[in-house]
């Protein structure tokens, strides 16, 4: 899972939803400017940019989509697959 060092995954998360869990959250550090934010893990660095917001309907029900570009070339697999462990435990909601 997530094995090329670049991709982007849509979230079905706002844009406030995510910010605002992303401030609330305390395992991974970080800065954010414009839409780019740049987490510290393992004393390295992964980049992700945030798309622009989409909505996705399903019959009546409108639902926010962010696509979220991730950057992992200065993670070996190993880290960037625990990278993703805790960023999706964090941020991923609803599910099936």
């Amino acid at each position: 899972m997530f094995k090329q060092k670049k991709f982007t995954l849509d979230m079905g998360i706002s844009t406030q939803t995510f910010l605002q869990l992303l401030e609330e959250q305390n395992k991974l550090e970080y800065s954010l400017n414009s839409g780019r934010l740049r987490f510290s893990f393992a004393d390295k660095s992964v980049l992700l940019v945030l798309g622009e917001e989409g909505v996705r309907s399903f019959g009546a029900a409108r639902l926010p989509t962010l696509p979220m570009h991730f950057d992992f070339l200065d993670l070996t697999d190993l880290e960037q697959a625990s990278f993703m462990k805790l960023f999706l435990l964090k941020f991923q909601r609803g599910g099936g």
